[in-house]
């Protein structure tokens, strides 16, 4: 395991940026950071939902392009994430 993993998922289509944060938060150990940038618009809910959902912080969410994000997911506890059916269908987030 690794304190910090990084994660690059600029030009993945949804669902693959959240899909690919859980396989790779196996990867951190309890107290460590996966770090991700991204430019899927709709994991800028997926990916907090997820993460906060599962336990885990968001340490930092910043825009680091026109439409590019980068999330810093600290994890917490020590339980594998598991990857669902659910995890391959998204939505397009609603209008604001």
């Amino acid at each position: 395991m690794a304190k910090e993993v990084y994660l690059d998922v600029l030009g993945e289509p949804c669902p693959y940026p959240l899909v690919m944060a859980k396989q790779k938060i196996n990867l951190v150990e309890p107290g460590g950071r996966l770090v991700i940038d991204f430019d899927c618009n709709q994991a800028t809910e997926s990916l907090p939902r997820w993460a906060m959902g599962a336990g885990h912080a968001v340490e930092s969410f910043v825009k680091t392009g026109p439409a590019q994000w980068r999330i810093v997911i600290r994890k917490q506890g020590s339980a594998p994430e598991r990857i669902t059916p659910e995890d391959y269908s998204c939505t397009v987030p609603s209008e604001r």
